[in-house]
């Protein structure tokens, strides 16, 4: 039974590795294995049966997810795409009181802690907004500015595991 909600977990991991904007992090703080998964990983060769036991499922289940719904959320994303990516906000947003519980049990909450998350939101609404105005651009047309707004977004994204 483990085995199979291992698989399970897994199935959904992979298909959160092929949705845009969704991380697969993200999906394993919603099932709680995070951290074990990170332990298993780091530390395979310290205890190789156990880790494998514990890491195969999920390896297996992550290839299916990928290989069973890439076809199918590419189309519901180009058919159904506010339905399809409501889905998604809803499942991050869901996973906000298991990380608030994590990060409680590590820290108490403190109430400065607010700021940041309205800065967040802030950033993130006028991302969504700022999505509609923008244009992608081509190899031929790239400036300065875009090159380094990418580089700085990256930079925040890296400093997120840097800093931990």
């Amino acid at each position: 039974m483990n085995f199979l909600l291992d698989c399970l977990k897994g199935i959904a991991i992979g298909a959160g590795a092929i949705l845009p904007g969704i991380s697969s992090g993200v999906f394993c703080v919603i099932f709680g294995i995070y951290e074990k998964l990170l332990d298993s990983i780091l530390h395979f060769s310290s205890n190789i049966k156990n880790n494998f036991k514990f890491l195969f499922p999920i390896i297996l289940g992550i290839a299916f997810g990928i290989i069973l719904f890439g076809n199918a959320l590419n189309y519901c994303f180009y058919q159904f795409p506010i339905q399809t990516k409501s889905i998604f906000i809803g499942l991050i947003l869901g996973s906000i009181p298991t990380l608030i519980k994590e990060v409680n049990h590590k820290e108490k909450f403190k109430p400065s802690h607010l700021i940041f998350l309205f800065i967040a939101l802030f950033l993130g609404i006028s991302c969504i907004f700022l999505e509609k105005t923008l244009t992608i651009p081509t190899l031929e047309n790239i400036s300065f500015h875009y090159l380094v707004l990418c580089g700085f977004l990256m930079s925040i994204r890296n400093c997120r595991t840097w800093c931990q």
